[in-house]
């Protein structure tokens, strides 16, 4: 999974977790999306979209929880 060309590297981005049926909408910062993704490459067990929002719609979205365990290495 590659990042490059339209994931910023500060802010926030909109991040949708699905789990079985269930989607689950998210603001998360730059910075944890790719510790995330780390993490789901050890197991999949859940599916991870990054949503490419043209508007700020995002803002409205509850953060990840758990969000400041993917801030660090």
């Amino acid at each position: 999974m590659t990042s490059e060309g339209w994931f910023p590297t500060t802010g926030n981005v909109h991040l949708r977790v699905w789990l079985a049926d269930m989607a689950f909408d998210y603001t998360a910062t730059a910075v944890a999306v790719p510790n995330l993704i780390e993490d789901w490459m050890r197991k999949h067990w859940y599916t991870i979209e990054l949503i490419h929002d043209t508007t700020d719609d995002y803002v409205q979205l509850p953060h990840l929880p758990c969000e400041r365990l993917f801030l660090g290495p």
